[in-house]
């Protein structure tokens, strides 16, 4: 390839791996590797790991995983590691208390479902998967304390979570000081050229070069790419939080939560958790710096096309107009969950908890119907202790619409 066909197609690839990306560190080296992959035909071989921790991921996970879809778009040659012993110990990146381990069953557990959800974005045929177990479940043990002579405790403690954590006297496990030197190790049993990760995974990211040198391997670029806020537009997403969108959920769901979405978020995932242009961005940015301009209808479009990316145009169109059914029209949707009983008299907190069950404590749900979130057939209900009659048949039927959940109680002939 000449050297000017080597330069334009350097520069379209940098475009694309810029997009989105907080930093590439070191940005020199990265030049090299990729003009060296471009001339050669030999592609980067770009990893990114995932512990297993909850059976979901949500669109914080995804904004990885569409830089990685970005890079085998480009040619490159993606491994994703399962860690499937990482997760055993937890990543401490960016904690103020040890993780809570897990079992190597429910790790397992986990990693089935997240698997079958990668590839909603990551193409499969194109993905080389790769569990650490099949290394570290091997290693012996005078191995692993060859690793750890690669890394000093001073080293360690200038991560900041660390630092903060062993000043204020909050205890550190030594299974912790562990998690970035398996990180790094990964990097050396799949010869990574780049591996990427969020901000909060830098000093991580960094010490993988650091063991790939001391195995005798040119040292990895890496690539860190930001943090997605919550739903609460504050706390980066999390489902432990509850202020996550999960890319499984059902489309009405996904639709619904982003309406709730602070305008401020609009055009900011637009940009890092949608597949929008650049000049599609620009447009969301610039219509939503318009204080004239009312963001409800940006915000649907975001709606839609989170939905769209993960369960089709024709879901995407359903959610939309149930939305607008329910919340611009105040109409109740068409499908909701159904619940039979026995007809009779119920106390409203009772039959609400019927309604929605495993759901709610007694506790909680007294407090809802105080709050004024609880409606029965469109009118708000504040008494939990209030009676409610449930009569046979469909004609008889009690809607209960809590927040933004609906379901039907339909009482026996």
């Amino acid at each position: 390839m000449t050297d000017a066909r080597v330069r334009t197609e350097l520069d379209r690839q940098l475009a694309v791996i810029r997009r989105g990306t907080e930093e590439i560190l070191p940005e020199a080296e990265f030049l090299r590797k990729l003009e060296r992959s471009i001339t050669t035909g030999v592609p980067l071989r770009v990893k990114q790991g995932f512990d297993p921790t909850a059976p979901d991921i949500h669109l914080g996970h995804t904004i990885g995983l569409r830089k990685l879809r970005a890079f085998q778009d480009l040619g490159h040659q993606v491994v994703l590691i399962v860690g499937s012993y990482t997760a055993l110990v937890g990543d401490p990146s960016g904690r103020s208390a040890t993780r809570p381990r897990l079992t190597e069953e429910a790790v397992r557990a986990n990693a089935e479902t997240y698997l079958e959800q990668f590839f909603k974005v990551v193409d499969r045929d194109r993905t080389e998967v790769r569990w650490n177990g099949e290394w570290f479940s091997e290693m012996k043990f005078k191995e692993i304390l060859h690793l750890a002579a690669q890394f000093t405790v001073a080293r360690m403690l200038e991560r900041d979570d660390f630092e903060k954590r062993y000043r204020a006297g909050e205890p550190i496990s030594v299974h912790e000081f562990l998690y970035p030197l398996m990180q790094a190790y990964d990097s050396v049993v799949i010869r990574s050229d780049v591996e990427i990760g969020a901000t909060e995974q830098k000093f991580n990211l960094l010490a993988g070069r650091d063991i790939q040198t001391a195995y005798g391997q040119e040292p990895q670029a890496i690539l860190t790419l930001p943090v997605l806020e919550g739903l609460d537009g504050v706390r980066r997403m999390s489902k432990s939080l509850g202020n996550y969108i999960g890319i499984a959920e059902p489309p009405r769901e996904i639709f619904g939560k982003a309406m709730s979405l602070p305008d401020r978020l609009i055009g900011r995932y637009f940009r890092i958790a949608t597949d929008a242009t650049p000049a599609e961005c620009d447009e969301a940015d610039g219509a939503l710096a318009d204080t004239s301009v009312n963001p409800m209808a940006w915000k649907k479009a975001l709606a839609h096309r989170l939905v769209r990316m993960y369960h089709g145009a024709e879901d995407a169109d359903r959610a939309r107009d149930e939305f607008e059914k329910q919340f611009s029209r105040r109409e109740t949707p068409s499908e909701m969950p159904v619940v039979q009983l026995a007809s009779g008299k119920f106390r409203a907190r009772d039959l609400m908890m019927r309604a929605f069950p495993d759901q709610y404590t007694g506790s909680a749900a007294g407090a809802l119907f105080k709050q004024g979130a609880v409606h029965v057939n469109g009118e708000r209900v504040l008494d939990p202790a209030s009676e409610l009659e449930l009569a046979p048949g469909e004609p008889g039927a009690l809607v209960f619409k809590v927040g933004r959940k609906y379901a039907k109680v339909v009482g026996g002939e």
